[in-house]
């Protein structure tokens, strides 16, 4: 028996996995809750869905993307009933190796850019292309070399990339969907307003009221940054990632993997 598709709730099936406001008419389909297709494949995009369908199809394709929490994926065995979204284990703490931006030697008060990156490429057992110095030094030179901006997502995903990793940055990020990515295995860049000119850092786990990060600044307070306090595996709560990363909506992250 084929897996299904289940919509969970009043959605569309997309053929890009962007938000359906800014799609045509002729690239969605809108779906009502509690619907059910055959599957021949699928796979997670980020936070959503993308589906071939066995034997329907819509405005001549087959193949359509959903908003993964709109949707479930049912299984074909009482075993297995719902294949996706799986139960996500209650806490998660990966063993990312943290970095201070504080002792770069290139700029240590506004290179958060770089010092995050070096974390995740790291642990990724990424190669490196200089046998001395730190990592994330030489991502600032190379960074310089390129002509790229550190304060640009884009460069910083190039920077990834040319490093023969992926980042599949968004600015349409989901808490769950980051904590899905973290369940894998897979770490995150978050974009976030700790500062005035804006800061990043590293998602290296998640509990139920937050997720673990590594702040390469040190600890953030409301009142401003700690910078004498370490700051690896801190507990940044959902709500404060709420107010300082999504004020407006959007949720600016690098989904990084090798």
């Amino acid at each position: 028996m084929p897996l299904t598709i289940k919509t969970l709730r009043e959605t569309f099936f997309k053929l890009r996995p962007i938000q359906s406001a800014e799609l045509t008419e002729a690239e969605k389909q809108q779906m009502a809750g509690g619907k059910q297709f055959e599957l021949h494949s699928y796979v997670i995009v980020r936070d959503h869905i993308r589906f071939a369908l066995l034997k329907d199809s819509f405005k001549g394709f087959n193949t359509w993307y959903a908003y993964a929490p709109h949707v479930q994926i049912l299984g074909d065995t009482p075993q297995t009933p719902v294949v996706y979204p799986k139960p996500l284990p209650a806490r998660v703490r990966l063993s990312v190796p943290y970095k201070s931006q504080l002792d770069n030697w290139y700029n240590p008060t506004g290179a958060c850019n770089v010092t995050s990156l070096a974390m995740c490429l790291e642990y990724l057992k990424t190669p490196r292309r200089k046998t001395s110095g730190q990592f994330e030094d030489e991502l600032y030179q190379y960074a310089l070399s390129k002509g790229y901006s550190r304060w640009d997502p884009v460069d910083l995903a190039k920077i990834v990339r040319d490093y023969g990793r992926r980042d599949d940055y968004t600015t349409r990020a989901t808490i769950d969907g980051v904590k899905q990515w973290l369940a894998a295995g897979n770490v995150a860049v978050i974009h976030g307003y700790f500062t005035s000119f804006g800061h990043i850092l590293v998602a290296v786990g998640y509990d139920s009221t937050g997720f673990y990060v590594h702040d390469p600044y040190g600890e953030w307070f409301p009142s401003g940054y700690r910078t004498d306090l370490n700051g690896a595996y801190l507990h940044y709560s959902y709500g404060l990632i709420r107010r300082v990363c999504i004020p407006d909506g959007d949720f600016w992250v690098h989904f990084i993997s090798a």
